[in-house]
């Protein structure tokens, strides 16, 4: 009963559009008019894989995923780590200011690194004026490097949080116990830390990949014609051309790959012999 509201959500914001997706993704044009040709079709999908900026597509999405994931947890896990046993009596408003993050509007960051690594922005006045430089750096802005730095920029809070709450059940007596035990920094975060806050990072990470990977806004306002990626494409499919199922077929064929990438890093871990902890008061 206490999961039934939450499950109902579920299944209209999620499951409900995944499963109309799916539907329109073999529709044909007979489906919207009277005309007696099948409306069920596989054409999509075959257009999909044969379309020539298919691969560029969702090369430069898993390239910007993985760099954006790699970059928030390289960022998040001492942060947290840091906030959860080493911030004292301070840990609560740091945590507070790590959400107060959240309220900054997604379109305004944006704005604000495209000010910042534009040729006349902070970043490149301030070099030429300190004489590193002769010119602007033109690759800080309008390429996949922008795209990455206000991507981490916009997920690193999710990341922390998510890292702290798997930092939190980890009592400071286990690292306590492991030194006294021998183990120094590198052997007690192989062997006491990282099993434990595993699965936490791995679901940092499919978060971080899966809606950097799949942004479409970010690479609009940040990227270059040459580092488009596929949620750009999704939204031209649905919005610019009007064609539905060409994008549901896209967008179906996205999600599959990311069910793939989960599935790889869940093998991953039973083969490295990690499994979810399940803590008790």
């Amino acid at each position: 009963m206490l999961a039934a509201p939450a499950t109902v959500v579920l299944l209209l914001l999620f499951a409900a559009p995944v499963a109309i997706f799916f539907v329109y993704s073999f529709l044909t044009g007979a489906a919207f008019s009277f005309s007696a040709d099948t409306p069920l079709t596989i054409d999509n999908y075959v257009d999909v894989f044969q379309a020539p900026s298919t691969k560029d597509l969702l090369e430069n999405s898993a390239i910007v995923g993985l760099l954006v994931g790699i970059s928030c947890l390289v960022i998040g896990i001492p942060v947290a780590y840091w906030i959860r046993y080493h911030a004292g009596r301070y840990q609560n408003l740091i945590l507070l200011l790590v959400i107060a993050a959240l309220f900054a509007s997604y379109l305004v960051r944006i704005y604000a690194w495209r000010s910042m690594l534009g040729t006349e922005g902070v970043i490149n006045s301030g070099l030429e004026s300190i004489g590193l430089i002769n010119e602007p750096l033109g690759f800080l802005v309008f390429s996949r490097f922008a795209v990455v730095v206000a991507i981490t920029h916009i997920l690193l809070p999710f990341v922390i949080l998510i890292l702290y709450a798997g930092f939190r059940p980890i009592e400071p007596r286990y690292l306590e116990a492991s030194e006294d035990l021998g183990a120094g920094m590198v052997a007690r975060w192989r062997r006491v830390i990282f099993p434990l806050v595993a699965v936490p990072v791995m679901s940092a990470f499919m978060l971080c990949f899966v809606l950097a990977s799949a942004d479409y806004v970010t690479p609009q306002f940040l990227g270059s014609p040459e580092s488009s990626m596929v949620g750009v494409q999704v939204q031209n499919y649905f919005k610019a051309q009007g064609d539905y199922p060409l994008g549901a077929a896209l967008a179906i064929t996205v999600l599959v790959g990311y069910l793939v990438v989960q599935g790889l890093l869940l093998l991953a871990l039973k083969l490295g012999g990690v499994r979810r902890v399940e803590w008790t008061a």
